[in-house]
């Protein structure tokens, strides 16, 4: 009997100190969840930025060296490489004049790089827009 006693009594401690936990640890996480609320997410800016960064080195060549080095300028039309090159400052220029947010600028940087990759053999009049 007394043994049961002791296990209830061990039983509520344990419980005590659980909840106890418990509350804490969300405490902790609601007021980190206030805190990162307005941050943008990290791993679509950073895919952004890659993307951004890829897209630079096949229109205008690559200035890098290193372990970072990328192959370097794809060799398309002038007249094709002036288009991408001008939507892809308009969306750029968009994106940090605040008109767009980062998962549409994120998108649209998807679009220029599969224009990049679409131009690479096709005329200046083969490109779409």
């Amino acid at each position: 009997m007394e043994t049961i006693i002791y296990f209830l009594a061990f039983c509520v401690v344990t419980m005590g100190l659980i909840l106890k936990f418990d509350k804490k640890q969300s405490i902790r996480l609601n007021k980190i969840l206030k805190e990162t609320r307005d941050v943008q997410p990290l791993f679509l800016m950073r895919s952004a930025e890659e993307k951004l960064r890829s897209l630079n080195v096949k229109l205008y060549g690559n200035i890098a060296v290193g372990p970072d080095a990328q192959d370097g300028r794809v060799y398309m039309n002038e007249g094709a490489r002036q288009l991408v090159s001008t939507r892809l400052t308009e969306i750029v220029n968009s994106y940090h004049a605040g008109e767009i947010q980062l998962k549409e600028y994120n998108a649209k940087l998807n679009e220029v790089t599969a224009m990049v990759n679409e131009a690479k053999g096709m005329n200046f009049e083969q490109i779409g827009y």
